[in-house]
């Protein structure tokens, strides 16, 4: 009997692979045994990310249908077959509503939700023909984000658009709940990551911006684990999603946020 936490055999693809929570997954799901594919729109540091790990490097515009049909392709050229696609790639811009430019809505939008829904449809076809040869199920792992549960002022465009990843998740889950691809989504609190260090620094009761050590303090006051979350942490819960240990999960969604949405 194989392992439930093992990924021994499994194809997967990692988006936004450069860095951050997506560079941690893909170490991680190659250190379980997975053939992992690493995509970014940063073509060398996808290649950098894969050359540690023994994986695939992809340049990749998660933005653009063409992209997506391009790396599937290379996916099922190469390895045959699709188990796990972690749709990871996703930008933060942080303004206040109402110097929030359309462009820059527009642009969160298509990074962080179009990705997903081009992904998933990109991907599976493939995986629905995995499943018709070997059985068992697929799985797809879409980071969202604790503001995909809860508003965050200065978060608009980000918020809608990590809400869109969320139930896009559920309602692609139930359409393919018994045709063997699970659908599930991550919502990382706040992360020590390039793209966690963007968030603009609050600001005092005068408007004043804080020093990063003060905002710092200020955030993890908010956290009841008293620490930023990790790229590993986050990497942790999709390895879970990805494995035959999540067997029964579809359509759920798994807050990684050290007790932030709980208060």
């Amino acid at each position: 009997m194989t392992q439930p936490f093992s990924l021994t055999g499994k194809v997967s693809l990692v988006t936004g692979a450069a860095q951050g929570i997506g560079a941690a997954t893909a170490a991680l799901l190659a250190r379980l045994g997975a053939r992992v594919f690493a995509s970014d729109l940063n073509e060398a540091g996808a290649q950098a990310t894969a050359a540690a790990i023994g994986g695939t490097a992809l340049g990749h515009d998660v933005t653009q249908e063409a992209d997506w049909t391009r790396v599937i392709a290379a996916v099922e050229a190469e390895a045959g077959r699709l188990d796990v696609l972690v749709n990871n790639a996703g930008i933060m811009i942080n303004r206040p509503f109402l110097e929030t430019s359309l462009s820059e809505y527009r642009r969160q939008q298509a990074v962080n939700a179009d990705s997903v829904f081009l992904g998933m449809k990109a991907a599976i076809p493939l995986m629905l023909k995995r499943v018709a040869a070997q059985g068992g199920t697929t799985s797809i792992i879409n980071i969202s984000s604790v503001y995909g549960q809860v508003a965050g002022a200065s978060f608009s465009a980000y918020s809608a658009s990590k809400g869109a990843v969320r139930l896009l998740s559920k309602a692609v889950a139930n359409e393919f709940a018994t045709r063997g691809v699970r659908v599930n989504s991550v919502h990382p609190g706040p992360t020590a990551t390039a793209l966690g260090a963007a968030w603009d620094p609050p600001r005092d009761a005068d408007g004043n911006l804080l020093s990063p050590e003060a905002a710092a303090g200020l955030w993890l006051k908010l956290i009841p684990n008293g620490r930023f979350g990790m790229p590993d942490d986050i990497a942790n819960a999709v390895a879970f999603l990805a494995s035959d240990a999540s067997a029964y999960m579809t359509g759920s969604e798994l807050t990684v946020d050290g007790g932030y949405t709980a208060v």
